[in-house]
């Protein structure tokens, strides 16, 4: 054969298989964005969270008549409005994923939370300690860093070049490690009180988020609702803020960063 169709042959047999072949020579560069974390079948990471937080309060039939402490002769004025805005928290966590299908994962992602909260109460005038020549409005501090242990699915659809999108949902339990004992005493007046909550809680969560592949690794911004379950309200002490209250569960909005 002479050199000039041996070379022709060689170029020809290498168009035909690349031709042939495009859709694995596809694959295997794909697979070398985001260091191969998909097709592992367990890999970890890490998280940064921004959580906005806020209660949703039920109060009682009689929520508005006043709070009295007949021991210290202490009587509260008459509420006309208690509700919680919504307060900016941060979170840190870690990551455990297991692969289950090409389409499919089961994630445990434990998190570090400082999500404070607060309940704001105003108040009508009245002939008491609380009375002023305006409506009086008091907020009560609920001093929360929690332990976060959610287990959850998340439903990825197909890589689409660099990118792919992902519905995920579950539920966590969460340990409050702060102690309010730290901060309200027996020996509080009942302005100095806080509104405690169960030291512990379940809650279920649902959102949408995008892996996006790097060189070495895969970046998932996520953003995810979470209800909690039954009710948070600590009555075991009646005080001033708990006494108007009939159910008490969190809401949380929260925006979060993954690395893989």
């Amino acid at each position: 054969m002479k050199p000039k169709s041996a070379i022709c042959t060689v170029y020809i047999t290498a168009l035909l298989l690349m031709l042939i072949h495009p859709p694995s020579l596809g694959q295997q560069r794909f697979q070398r964005w985001g260091g191969g974390v998909d097709d592992e079948t367990i890999h970890f990471g890490f998280s940064f969270h921004y959580i906005g937080a806020h209660y949703k309060i039920a109060l009682k039939e009689n929520w508005q008549a006043p709070y009295t402490e007949d021991a210290i002769g202490f009587r509260a004025d008459s509420l006309y409005s208690v509700h919680s805005p919504a307060q900016g928290g941060v979170g840190l966590g870690l990551l455990a994923d297991l692969k289950l299908t090409e389409n499919l994962n089961l994630r445990f992602t434990p998190t570090l939370a400082f999500s404070n909260k607060t309940v704001n109460y105003r108040y009508t005038p009245f002939a008491s300690p609380l009375s002023d020549d305006h409506d009086r409005e008091l907020a009560t501090l609920v001093r929360a860093s929690y332990i976060d242990l959610p287990f959850l699915i998340k439903f990825k659809s197909d890589r689409k070049g660099n990118y792919r999108g992902y519905l995920i949902g579950g539920g966590k339990y969460s340990i409050n490690v702060v102690s309010s004992k730290r901060y309200d005493d027996a020996s509080s007046v009942p302005l100095e009180k806080l509104l405690k909550t169960k030291p512990g809680y379940f809650s279920y969560e649902a959102g949408i988020g995008f892996d996006i592949y790097f060189d070495f690794f895969k970046m998932s911004p996520e953003v995810k609702w979470v209800q909690s379950i039954g009710n948070l309200l600590d009555a075991r002490e009646a005080n001033m803020y708990n006494h108007p209250i009939q159910r008490l569960m969190l809401r949380n909005f929260q925006l979060s960063l993954f690395f893989e």
